[in-house]
């Protein structure tokens, strides 16, 4: 498997492997598309001497993640105790072959009270060696049971140059890497991503447009703008999703102006992706695009929260000039 980034963190896993060192559960915090999954996989793949392609289908591996509801054919808002308890039950008291047990939680933040106290039975249970991974964005969020015990690492953002080499490397080409890395935001799997998916790239292409579009705009067209982002036929979970990506991708191009107004540097050139070439901030100083900003992370607080995602959207456009 080729990963990008976050050696640090693997080599010191590595070496506890090696020493047979090993605790029993690590919380890998970081934003999405950030690698967390990908190292994951990859240790337990290491813990388990696979192949990293045969690591689903092997007894002693267990990922756990939110479920598609089968009567609503929608995403599920938490994992359940249901779902927490099938660990244990997958898993059995052993090792199917006398090595590693390894488990992954994806979004662990999404467990509800339940889960967490299920899952706290088996973190406080002789596992032997069993290894749980618990994915997150946000360490805060998880329950205060469960991060106690956990040991926590942080993936922070992988360097321009390291994701556009990773990319090269991995066969794609040049002109495409660089335009991928530069638009990643430090994040491989989102490089990855742009780098594979063409209308993936026309997608983050739009919305880097469709903001800039917005500024200055009368209050009407700004909230036309959006219209297919709150498109009322789509349910309001996965309208809250399209624009909490949305708002990201918002936050990234503002805080990137933040940067040229505080440390007077060159303006950062997206590629392929529409951008004005002038320094276009809207006549915002950088303590009001600091405000906007708050009011961006306030906004994503809040649809992780279920609200109304018209309402989000019209409090972020009521804030802009």
């Amino acid at each position: 498997m080729s990963i990008i980034g976050h050696q640090k963190i693997i080599s010191f896993f590595e070496r506890m492997i090696d020493k047979n060192s090993l605790s029993q559960s690590y919380c890998f915090v970081g934003a999405n598309q950030m690698g967390k999954r990908t190292v994951a996989r990859y240790l337990s793949a290491r813990l388990l001497k696979i192949d990293e392609k045969k690591l689903d289908t092997h007894p002693d591996f267990y990922y756990l993640a939110r479920q598609i509801d089968e009567k609503t054919d929608k995403l599920n808002k938490y994992i359940s105790a249901a779902q927490a308890k099938q660990i244990k039950i997958r898993l059995g008291g052993k090792s199917w072959f006398g090595g590693y047990q390894a488990v992954i939680i994806d979004e662990a933040e999404k467990l509800n009270e339940e889960a967490g106290n299920a899952l706290l039975k088996l973190l406080e249970g002789t596992a032997g060696q069993r290894v749980i991974f618990l994915l997150t964005t946000d360490d805060n969020a998880l329950l205060p049971t469960i991060r106690s015990r956990c040991q926590m690492f942080y993936f922070l953002p992988v360097e321009n140059k390291e994701i556009e080499d990773g990319l090269i490397k991995s066969g794609t080409n040049p002109a495409l890497a660089a335009e991928a890395a530069l638009l990643s935001w430090g994040r491989p799997g989102r490089a990855a991503q742009l780098a594979g998916e063409e209308n993936y790239r026309k997608s983050v292409s739009g919305e880097i447009v469709r903001w800039q579009n917005i500024i200055n705009q009368p209050f009407f067209k700004k909230l036309k703008s959006l219209e297919d982002l709150l498109d009322s036929k789509t349910d309001s979970l996965r309208a809250g999703e399209k624009l909490s990506d949305a708002i990201e991708t918002w936050s990234v191009l503002w805080r990137n102006k933040m940067l040229e107004k505080v440390l007077s540097r060159h303006r950062v050139t997206l590629l392929a992706a529409g951008a004005k070439s002038e320094n276009d901030s809207g006549g915002l100083s950088a303590r009001q695009i600091a405000a906007l900003i708050n009011s961006f992370n306030a906004a994503k607080s809040l649809l992780a929260q279920n609200v109304n995602p018209k309402l989000v959207a019209e409090q972020i456009l009521l804030s802009l000039p």
